[in-house]
């Protein structure tokens, strides 16, 4: 499946990063900087045919066509390192997605194992599921259902094609084209996953609506949240700090744990250069 750069959206995600760290002022003064370096490399024509007409190319293409490991055991096609910008899902949650990274299978197994459940009790949620990767992962686990939430069309089309080539994942598992802002849960307890899909503002909002439908349940309801770093010392990174704050202001959710998980040496591969993956599991509603 080939995906086409978008030079406007990849403009507005790049803008919409900077705010994401360097507040509104701060955006807009970097975004003038690139302007006034673009057009003293390239000029006035030169600028607006790489702002509007064809994006300049990045070498991580190349790079997505290696397959992963776990695509070569199953068959599948979860690899690549797509930008929010290549998918052409038009709204405020997409604008603010940080793109495809399918989540290494050698630090979620874990992660899912050391959850305080009884696995065949809960239904796996996936929020940003992108190809599909974390579902079948999580499929190894005797989960009641996997459900896969994802704004990009494309995405689920992907997803849909993995889903379809065993029959134990048809079976289980059901890709949701939707914006997970709006999504409405199923009923019964819940184990939510998320692996770094998009930046504070729709996380908040995503929080937001997870408040609203589970404010009076009482069913347990987890929330695992995931991001890969390319270092142990992943504490001078600034989406670390900016995911804690968010889940803070959320005072129905509990921390229950934060730990970090080593990807496996065949796990590390050009597209995907992370060697640890921190994952942080919050509680509500009455797994508190």
């Amino acid at each position: 499946m080939k995906y086409h750069p978008n030079p406007a959206l990849r403009l507005l995600r790049r803008f919409f990063r900077s705010f994401e760290y360097n507040g509104f002022r701060g955006a807009v003064a970097h975004s003038y900087r690139r302007l006034l370096r673009s057009l003293k490399s390239h000029g006035f024509r030169g600028t607006l045919e790489r702002a509007f007409v064809k994006a300049p190319a990045e070498p991580q293409t190349a790079l997505a066509q290696e397959p992963h490991p776990f695509d070569l055991l199953h068959g599948t096609e979860t690899g690549g390192r797509i930008s929010s910008a290549d998918l052409n899902a038009v709204s405020l949650s997409a604008l603010f997605a940080t793109g495809y990274l399918g989540v290494p299978p050698s630090a979620l197994r874990p992660a899912l194992a050391a959850l305080p459940i009884r696995h065949e009790d809960f239904t796996f949620v996936d929020i940003g599921s992108g190809k599909g990767r974390a579902l079948f992962v999580a499929a190894e686990f005797p989960f009641r259902r996997l459900i896969g939430v994802e704004i990009a069309g494309k995405l689920c089309e992907a997803a849909r094609a993995n889903v379809a080539l065993k029959p134990e994942w048809r079976d289980r598992i059901s890709i949701v084209n939707e914006d997970a802002t709006r999504f409405v849960y199923p009923e019964g307890p819940l184990v939510l996953f998320l692996y770094y899909p998009f930046y504070a503002a729709i996380l908040r909002r995503v929080l937001a609506n997870l408040e609203r439908e589970f404010s009076h349940s009482t069913r347990p309801i987890y929330l695992l949240y995931g991001n890969g770093f390319d270092t142990n010392d992943f504490e001078s990174f600034a989406e670390i700090h900016q995911f804690r704050k968010v889940m803070k202001s959320f005072l129905f959710l509990h921390e229950v744990s934060e730990k970090v998980y080593p990807v496996s040496p065949e796990d590390v591969i050009p597209e995907c250069p992370f060697k640890v993956v921190c994952c942080s599991l919050y509680c509500a509603g009455s797994a508190r």
